[in-house]
């Protein structure tokens, strides 16, 4: 079962043995699904609503196409009621009233951040918890990209550093290899 959180050590139980899936790959999806939810839970967007499901759904189906996003809400809307098993009203109403708790419910500095406290449409909210969610994920990777290449930088240094230190050894080496067929 891959069953992990984003921010710490992955871990799950097998036949009593506890095994570590920091280093093992994971499917892209499902990372994706983790991005999604954690990104919901830092906007405020209360777990315990259907919406949070149908908001979830509504994010990786938009990012999967790019037709959603172009303002076709109700193909949309009608995408996840299909996947849902319920009416296209009974998810509008879910992923209003999960912005709603959120927006009046939450964290007002974090759903400001990730919602519009103005324009309050669930198809505007949609949109703008979908740039902030890329733009979070971008920087994010940017970081992690920045700290990559740092360490990298220290590895090629501490390799350049290594091979001088063997340069000037193979040289010894010779020069007294050199200095004892003269000698002799």
């Amino acid at each position: 079962m891959d069953i992990c959180t984003t921010n710490g050590v992955f871990k799950y139980i097998d036949n009593t043995k506890a095994k570590d899936l920091s280093c093992q790959p994971r499917n892209v999806w499902s990372l994706i699904q983790d991005e999604i939810a954690d990104t919901l839970l830092r906007a405020g967007i209360p777990v315990n609503t259907k919406g949070f499901i149908y908001i979830h759904d509504a994010l990786e189906l938009m990012d999967k196409d790019p037709y959603y996003f172009s303002g076709k809400i109700c193909a949309l809307y009608a995408k996840i009621a299909k996947q849902n098993g319920a009416s296209f009203a009974q998810v509008e109403r879910g992923i209003r009233y999960a912005f709603e708790g959120a927006l009046t419910r939450g964290d007002s500095k974090l759903a400001g951040h990730y919602l519009d406290p103005v324009n309050t449409q669930s198809s505007n909210q949609l949109k703008v918890l979908f740039l902030r969610w890329k733009q979070d994920s971008h920087q994010r990777e940017t970081a992690l990209c920045n700290n990559m290449s740092v360490c990298r930088a220290e590895i090629y240094n501490e390799i350049l550093a290594e091979m001088k230190v063997l340069t000037s050894t193979i040289r010894q080496a010779a020069l007294s290899a050199v200095s004892q067929k003269t000698a002799v």
